[in-house]
């Protein structure tokens, strides 16, 4: 177990909520200390301001078409205005970074610049990086082992996760530290995280916390002001969940546990949390806000989780999940196949999803305690 100088540090999480995206993001900055935080930082580097690198990984590539308030991925303008506030302070050099993913199975042209157009980041005053187009060798350790990391997020100096609240069948519910492994370079993540295929067996659980561990986010922010819930809430949702609360903390292990917290969902249960609970210990959280289950929500029933998790240590079979979950595309990305079986099959994930999905109750929630030995619940 690593005594991690972020992840393994007593955390507060406040979850700001209101009636205004732009006000409850801005009461997360203040009451989350973020700024103070980005200070102190940027103090021990000994570096200018204007020499600071500092590096956004928001969720992108999981958008298929642009969408106000979208329930899927991460609000542009909630980040530009989390650049903005960061430029206030004379900081100048700011990176958006994302990678590719396995939409790349079903639909061509989805580079990371032209996802992130569509859905409408404006690069004023910031740039767009794609890590999957410049990336170098780099040694995680553990089952990563020699790999590569991408150059922009491994270089800054400063790194903020900005990801965006939703279920995930792979486990439970997805938050900053999944978002982290967004940032490795590879497109086929079912080839190179998933099961037996690089001569070890590794799990994507452990792809995603062995990226955060070796190059970790030093500040979080969640957008859970529009949310995905259900068997394809991490990709779309036709029903999205007006939850209005933005997440901010120091430590993303601490926001992903409180996450589970308001999904009425044992944090234990995600597969991430337990290799980070292995990885970094027991810690202490202090949670600042409305802490209100949400409610509808609806989670992914556990039969489900166990399928996918038996299912994605067979390529083809997790290759074919994902090309076949995958969303209808804006026109300017073309699809790979337009076979009529698997517009069938998309077709018919509409009409199974209750069948792996179940509602949480609108009782109060409760708080889970960190359990002090490694290990799953």
């Amino acid at each position: 177990m690593a005594n991690h100088p972020i992840y393994s540090k007593d955390a507060t999480v406040v979850l700001c909520t209101g009636a205004d995206k732009f006000e409850a993001l801005q009461n997360a900055i203040d009451q989350s200390g973020f700024i103070a935080n980005l200070l102190s930082t940027w103090q021990a580097s000994g570096k200018t301001k204007t020499e600071y690198k500092i590096s956004i990984k928001p969720n992108i590539m999981t958008a298929a078409t642009r969408e106000s308030d979208s329930p899927t991925y991460t609000d542009p303008v909630m980040v530009e205005y989390l650049i903005a506030k960061m430029r206030d302070q004379g900081f100048e050099q700011f990176t958006v970074v994302e990678a590719e993913n396995v939409y790349n199975y079903s639909y061509s042209g989805r580079r990371v610049g032209a996802v992130a157009d569509m859905v409408g980041y404006s690069q004023q005053g910031y740039s767009v990086h794609s890590l999957t187009e410049d990336h170098v060798k780099f040694d995680y350790g553990g089952l990563l082992g020699m790999h590569v990391a991408g150059r922009v997020w491994l270089e800054a100096d400063y790194r903020i996760s900005f990801a965006k609240n939703k279920t995930h069948w792979q486990c439970y519910y997805t938050g900053t530290i999944k978002n982290l492994y967004g940032c490795l370079p590879m497109w086929d993540k079912m080839h190179y995280y998933h099961g037996s295929r690089r001569g070890a067996n590794i799990e994507f659980s452990d792809a995603a916390v062995l990226s955060a561990n070796c190059i970790p986010a030093n500040f979080g922010f969640m957008d859970a002001w529009m949310s995905g819930d259900g068997l394809t809430g991490h990709v779309r949702d036709a029903d999205p969940n007006p939850t209005h609360t933005i997440f901010a903390s120091a430590n993303i292990f601490a926001i992903d546990w409180v996450q589970g917290e308001k999904m009425q969902i044992s944090p234990m249960s995600n597969f991430v949390i337990q290799k980070g609970h292995a990885m970094w210990g027991q810690i202490a959280i202090t949670r600042v806000g409305d802490m209100t289950p949400w409610h509808p929500w609806t989670n992914v029933k556990p039969i489900f989780v166990k399928l996918m998790d038996i299912g994605e240590e067979w390529y083809k079979v997790s290759r074919f999940f994902s090309h076949t979950l995958a969303e209808a595309q804006d026109p300017r990305f073309t699809p790979t196949s337009t076979s009529l079986w698997y517009r069938t099959v998309h077709a018919a994930l509409y009409r199974i999803d209750r069948l792996f999905t179940s509602g949480t109750s609108s009782q109060p929630s409760r708080a889970y305690d960190m359990p002090a030995t490694v290990g799953a619940e």
